[in-house]
């Protein structure tokens, strides 16, 4: 099964979803638990939800196929491969130093900017550098989607994963703030250990260490400077980063408003410049942007490295479009995922699936809430719809307020769980796509770990529902 394994396990996902729609009723719940008769998902809704997955999740494709084009343009440039081998250098001997700094990295920016997509952006770049480290591809694939995975199980002042549950249990987002610090933490020295253990036991052999080399970009003048690729990708993960943190809603900064309104409000003889260069009611502030304003830095970002690196015109539209087709693969598992997302959003059944298991006991049942809630991230995928879709029925079965903040963090924790292991995960199935990765050799580089992780977890969940 490994060919094409990561079609068959969605495709498997998306017949389940449909087998769900024609066992159980319509369940949700709005101002009350509502229960219809059943709504079978037939063959011809599959026109309807392809045209509603690309119109609600488009972003995702676009972005994507946008960083495939960024490092068409860079592979053409000598001084990206100078910059792999330099870095790769750098740390010979210290590798574990490098892979620990990018989890601890990767996990923070995911904790604390609710940045978890939108790091695909540099999965390239670490892979490469990984690979040219002499680790196989499971190792890099490890150190970043376990990063981004316990940054988000451990998500600490971030509104984008939270701002929907956080209003449904109506706690602060400061909520259990001290619990999720601990969660992540253990989850990056886990993660660590693990990559390490790992990264020992599967160094690349001499052929095959060529063979992935072989695949990178080259270079034909060693002396080409490099520091202009650094400063522009550091500039865009910045703007990732500070376009991401909550400011306003849950730090309460308010600067980042204050500077869009002066510049939207700038004017030459009453003619509001930036607002029209930028576009009125398109370009928003900093804390509110989404994948879809990521997709402009990274291509602005991408011909200006050509230009840079004197790469002609007609060579860099070449290699945007070449890379922009290397993506192509990993963007069409991401549509196709999100065929379930449509299903269950477009014939809510699982509420009425979970219902006995929430129900079974009174009070919060650590064990059956996080099944729930990793089964449900499973289908739903994004945060708002796994929370929404079930939370605001808990809360009516649920009364104890003092255990909503538990409550919060267990579903936090399993919808971060879901990354690592959901064919519906998205940064799983680009990742393992990009580096040709199968689902199930995947799943045996990385089932120790997430093993490890849940128990990990379902026992700080008991401890703090003891205590």
């Amino acid at each position: 099964m490994k060919k094409h394994s990561l079609f068959k396990m969605i495709g498997i996902t998306i017949l389940v979803a449909v087998l769900l729609t024609w066992i159980f009723p319509i369940t949700y719940f709005g101002y009350e638990l509502v229960e219809s008769p059943r709504e079978q998902f037939g063959l011809f809704d599959f026109a309807e939800m392809g045209k509603t997955t690309f119109t609600y999740f488009g972003s995702l494709i676009f972005y994507v196929l946008a960083i495939g084009g960024f490092y068409g343009i860079l592979g053409k440039t000598n001084g990206y491969r100078n910059l792999l081998d330099k870095i790769a250098n750098k740390f010979k001997g210290k590798e574990i130093w490098f892979l620990s700094a990018i989890i601890i990295i990767f996990a923070v920016i995911a904790s604390m900017a609710g940045i978890t997509t939108g790091l695909l952006f540099l999965f390239p770049f670490v892979t490469s550098i990984i690979i040219l480290m002499g680790y196989n591809k499971q190792t890099a694939a490890l150190t970043t989607i376990g990063a981004v995975a316990v940054g988000l199980i451990g998500t600490t002042v971030s509104a984008i994963n939270t701002e929907t549950m956080v209003a449904i249990l109506g706690l602060e987002f400061s909520a259990g703030l001290r619990n999720k610090v601990i969660i992540l933490v253990v989850g990056i020295a886990l993660l660590i250990f693990n990559v390490w253990s790992y990264s020992k036991k599967h160094k690349l052999a001499k052929e095959e260490m060529k063979e992935e080399v072989d695949k990178l970009p080259v270079s034909n003048d060693s002396k080409k400077r490099t520091w202009p690729i650094i400063i522009i990708i550091d500039f865009i993960l910045l703007i990732m980063i500070l376009a991401s943190i909550s400011w306003e809603s849950v730090l309460g900064v308010e600067l980042f408003t204050k500077i869009y309104d002066k510049i939207m409000a700038f004017d030459i003889k009453g003619f509001p410049i930036f607002a029209k260069i930028f576009g009125e009611g398109t370009f928003i502030p900093f804390g509110h942007w989404t994948l879809y304003e990521f997709i402009i830095p990274i291509v602005i970002g991408a011909f200006f490295i050509g230009f840079i690196y004197r790469v002609k015109f007609n060579e860099m539209i070449s290699s945007f479009f070449e890379g922009m087709k290397k993506a192509l693969m990993p963007a069409v598992l991401i549509y196709l995922a999100y065929f379930v997302l449509v299903i269950t959003a477009t014939r809510p059944v699982l509420l009425g699936i979970f219902k006995p298991l929430l129900t079974a006991t009174s009070g919060l049942n650590v064990f059956t809430m996080s099944l729930v809630a990793f089964v449900n991230s499973i289908f739903n995928m994004e945060a708002y719809y796994t929370t929404s879709s079930v939370l605001p029925y808990v809360v009516t079965i649920i009364t104890d307020t003092s255990t909503y903040s538990l409550m919060a963090i267990i579903w936090q924790a399993m919808m971060g769980l879901s990354v690592l292991i959901a064919p519906t995960s998205v940064i799983l199935i680009a990742t393992l796509s990009y580096l040709d990765i199968s689902f199930w050799q995947w799943i045996k580089a990385s089932w120790k770990f997430i093993l490890e992780l849940l128990v990990i977890l379902l026992i700080i969940f008991t401890i703090l529902v003891l205590v």
